[in-house]
């Protein structure tokens, strides 16, 4: 589903230092107010959840946690055998950084990049059957993706909280909403072909 822009920086007193916060910067924050987890684990919760409406490099999950343990709103314990890894814990600080951000206005117009629209829309340059083929393509990968949403759903009900499934909700709808769009334009073209 589209992308909505979250503040790209932030910069905030903390203790004589000074912060910027990204959209990476939140994702993490949010994730560890789950529980701890290292790198690997918040990659981990993130593909199962918001991954599927908020992309972005999942390299970043490594040096972002070290920037805010840096900036006090995440500490860490390392492990003192074997890898040393790193479990990293969201402070009061970063609650309330996170808290703060959550209040923010959030006015930004909702992003949608979808690489087979922008396909269709240069499709005058493209053969009849090619266009077809699109259609096609991207009618299943939709509906593939809302029946994985209908699963999810199911095997978290009763385990998530309210807000983790209104947004589940949504992806559900978007995909359906543009799966029967890409339905209608198939029939559209066995009707009327190019």
């Amino acid at each position: 589903m589209g992308r909505c822009p979250l503040p790209t920086d932030q910069a905030e007193p903390l203790d004589g230092r000074s912060r910027k916060l990204n959209a990476t910067s939140y994702v993490v924050l949010g994730m560890l107010s789950y529980g701890p987890a290292t790198s690997y684990q918040l990659k981990q919760r993130i593909g199962s959840t918001i991954g599927n409406f908020w992309a972005f490099a999942h390299s970043q999950l490594y040096d972002e946690p070290a920037r805010l343990v840096t900036a006090g709103l995440v500490s860490q314990s390392i492990e003192t055998g074997g890898r040393r890894k790193r479990t990293y814990s969201i402070t009061e600080e970063g609650r309330r950084a996170l808290a703060e951000w959550l209040a923010e206005p959030t006015l930004e117009q909702t992003e949608v990049r979808d690489t087979g629209l922008l396909k269709l829309f240069f499709g005058f340059g493209a053969a009849p059957g090619d266009i077809r083929q699109l259609a096609k393509d991207r009618y299943e990968s939709h509906r593939a993706r809302a029946d994985g949403y209908d699963e999810q759903r199911t095997e978290i009900e009763g385990r998530a909280d309210r807000w983790q499934l209104k947004t589940l909700e949504l992806g559900l709808r978007y995909e359906r909403t543009v799966e029967q769009f890409w339905k209608d334009f198939l029939d559209e073209l066995d009707t009327n072909p190019p």
